[in-house]
């Protein structure tokens, strides 16, 4: 599974968004898990990539009190849909409000999941475009 691309779409009235074909693809059963993440955007994962990124959360649960902060922060925010068949999914308010999403939304492919971003959010994102080019500097692909 890979989660890849860049896609401009809008959340409608009712708090719908249309998940991009092609990342629907990557959809087993068309599940989807959204949560909360760093950066200030909301990650989006499919059935089994929760399963994984789940299974990874509880090994780490026990390790110190701010990893079971970071763990309850992830399954509390956690909203589990189904994609219809005009390939929408709900995104909660609660999420929505957390990420600055309003109408217009930026998905973005990242692997193993995609991002739901603002796009003033994503914009500033990109405004640390130097700061990556170092850090990818150390490392080896």
């Amino acid at each position: 599974m890979s989660f890849t691309g860049e896609y401009r779409h809008t959340i409608d009235t009712k708090g719908r968004l249309i998940v991009p074909s092609r990342l629907r693809d990557e959809l087993d059963e068309g599940r989807v898990v959204l949560t909360t993440w760093p950066d200030g955007c909301i990650a989006l994962w499919s059935g089994k990539g929760w399963q994984e990124f789940e299974a990874k959360l509880l090994t780490q649960r026990g390790s110190s009190k701010d990893a079971r902060k970071v763990v309850r922060t992830f399954a509390a925010s956690a909203f589990t849909d189904d994609v219809d068949r005009q390939g929408r999914i709900s995104v909660p308010v609660h999420l929505r409000e957390q990420s600055g999403i309003d109408k217009d939304v930026v998905v973005v492919g990242a692997l193993d999941h995609a991002e739901l971003w603002a796009p003033d959010r994503l914009d500033l994102g990109r405004a640390e475009m130097d700061e990556l080019n170092e850090l990818v500097e150390g490392m080896s692909f």
